[in-house]
Order: C-alpha cells, then structure tokens, then sequence
C-alpha cells in the first residue's frame, strides 16, 4: 500500500489578486457611528450595524442622543 502512494508537486498560482474596491457607502466619515450626514434630503447617521434616517438635522441629532444614551429623558 505504501509503494502506491506519490506526492504531487504544487505550484504557486499565477493569478494576482485584486484590490479591494471603495465601499459604496460613501465616505469613511459617513460610516463612522454617530456622524450625522445628509444624503438625497434625508439627515441619516450609522448606529451599532443600522442606519437611522430623519427629516430634519435637529431630528437626527436627537435621535442620536436616544440610541446613544445620552438623552434626558
């Protein structure tokens, strides 16, 4: 059984990787958690993973203090 057995040579692969591509998203401060900023009339921020979207900046900066336990009541 140890007669049959061959190894096999391994060669590197001559493709390249590809760099990533810009996320579609927007700009890096647009990602960021808490930043608020406007897009398409709509003031909207990024929370934990989610977006929240407001009509108004005022709106949006209040909905900010509520997700982020910041608000008085």
């Amino acid at each position: 059984m140890e007669k049959e057995y061959q190894t096999k040579d391994i060669k590197a692969t001559e493709t390249k990787m590809e760099a990533p591509k810009p996320s579609k998203m927007g700009k890096p401060e647009e990602m960021a958690d808490g930043h608020i900023f406007e897009k398409e009339g709509l003031f909207l921020f990024n929370w934990k993973g989610g977006q929240c979207g407001y009509g108004s900046r005022e709106a949006a900066e209040l909905g900010l203090k509520k997700v982020s336990g910041n608000h008085d009541s």
